[in-house]
């Protein structure tokens, strides 16, 4: 159909030539002898015999084109198809074919030797682009499974129903709706507490040796992504900013947080970005713009061919003292937040080196499946230009963690964020 297509597009191509040749010749003669009339015939029926080889012509070799790519990946993918259907019909126990599907394309993506290149699921595209939203409908726990095969709450998001309800950390999760959850996957249990058809949701749950029952009413939950607090440091009162991911709500909630600080008076900021993996690109660009001043350069991007500079865009900017704190775990957009306020405002860096990821990912949804993949498409670098991949960004303060912290984590044992506060209370 499509070369169908082509070809009338082709005639009507070779008709508006013609036309436009007698209607040009027509406007500048009006009185025709007959010899003329013969020659002018003869014209247009070489003009019109060119035009279609010359169509016709570039049609067979735009076909060729195709036909050769064709026969190219046709013959590219036999050997897949040939090992799939030897594996669906002669293996020696029955093979789910989505099974061997997904893993033909998980392959595909780890044969790239980039760890941040991955292949999701129709479940894990779910779950993930919950997160990364900040926001959906459920009842505000995240779950996971032990050693022993249970299902355990993890986390309570504030203000959600889990939250008001009672459900705390480690609680074991043993009935939803009924159904007993030993064995099952987070995936099936997500899939029995989102089940439309029941609300509100009915739990049971295992607390130490007392068995109690909950019944959730499921709603949107926003993700909190950001906490904060003032510490008081040297006779001054220094912000605190905990950043758990970059969402696409993260910015607003980091807004919201430093403007309230700001309102206590505070003579510095402590940004903890600690056991942050990233997150969106734009939610980082977003608070770099709060303190960098405008045409200041954020962070650099670099593709096959050209390398980008992104710079400050607002008039907003902010002068007090700024520690980042970052250990290994502090990976990607916490990276660029650490490297753009270390070099562009002159911002402390405490903690040990980050994780060292340089590059960038977008997403692409497989509509046929519901599942997504996340590849690498740039290289991102610091304003400087310095690519920390596989380095990490070096601390201006470098400070281990106590592993009375590592056991027990409070305040009191917690010596990086103490170094943090002491850094930013003596400038």
């Amino acid at each position: 159909m499509k070369h169908a297509s082509n070809k009338d597009e082709n005639k009507d191509y070779i008709k508006e030539k013609k036309e436009n040749l007698i209607t040009c010749f027509l406007n500048k003669k009006t009185d025709f002898k007959i010899y003329e009339l013969i020659l002018f015939s003869i014209l247009i029926i070489m003009v019109s015999v060119f035009l279609t080889v010359v169509v016709m012509r570039d049609l067979s070799c735009s076909s060729n084109n195709v036909v050769k790519k064709n026969s190219k990946l046709d013959s590219q993918l036999a050997e897949f198809e040939e090992v799939y259907n030897l594996i669906d019909s002669s293996y020696y126990k029955t093979v789910n074919k989505r099974t061997l599907i997904e893993g033909a394309i998980n392959g595909m993506l780890e044969s790239l030797d980039d760890p941040h290149t991955s292949y999701f699921n129709k479940s894990e595209t779910q779950n993930f682009n919950e997160v990364m939203n900040g926001s959906y409908e459920g009842i505000g726990a995240e779950i996971s499974t032990d050693s022993e095969g249970n299902i355990i709450i993890l986390s309570v998001f504030k203000n959600s129903p889990a939250y008001e309800s009672g459900l705390k950390f480690n609680d074991k999760v043993i009935e939803v709706n009924g159904k007993k959850t030993h064995g099952l996957n987070t995936t099936d249990v997500v899939s029995l507490i989102k089940d439309k058809n029941i609300n509100p949701v009915t739990i049971k749950i295992q607390r130490n040796d007392e068995t109690l029952e909950f019944k959730l009413e499921r709603k949107i939950v926003e993700i909190e992504s950001v906490e904060s607090k003032v510490y008081n440091e040297n006779n001054k009162k220094i912000g605190y900013v905990l950043i758990n991911n970059f969402a696409n709500n993260t910015y607003d909630q980091f807004r919201k947080n430093v403007e309230s600080l700001e309102k206590e008076n505070i003579s510095g900021l402590v940004i903890d970005v600690r056991g942050n993996s990233g997150g969106y690109l734009h939610s980082v660009t977003n608070m770099l713009d709060m303190f960098l001043p405008k045409g200041t350069i954020s962070y650099q991007i670099a593709d096959r061919k050209t390398t980008y500079k992104y710079t400050a865009t607002t008039n907003e900017s902010r002068n007090y003292p700024i520690a980042v704190l970052v250990n290994k775990s502090s990976a990607s957009a916490s990276e660029i937040l650490a490297i753009g306020l270390k070099e562009s405002y002159g911002a402390d860096v405490v903690g040990t080196f980050t994780y060292g990821k340089g590059t960038v990912q977008t997403t692409k949804d497989l509509i046929t499946s519901g599942g997504m993949i996340k590849y690498t498409i740039q290289k991102w670098l610091s304003p400087k230009g310095n690519w920390i991949n596989d380095i990490g960004v070096e601390p201006t303060v470098k400070q281990e963690q106590s592993q009375e912290y590592e056991n027990n984590p409070t305040f009191e044992n917690d010596i990086q964020l103490k170094k943090a506060l002491e850094k930013v209370a003596n400038k």
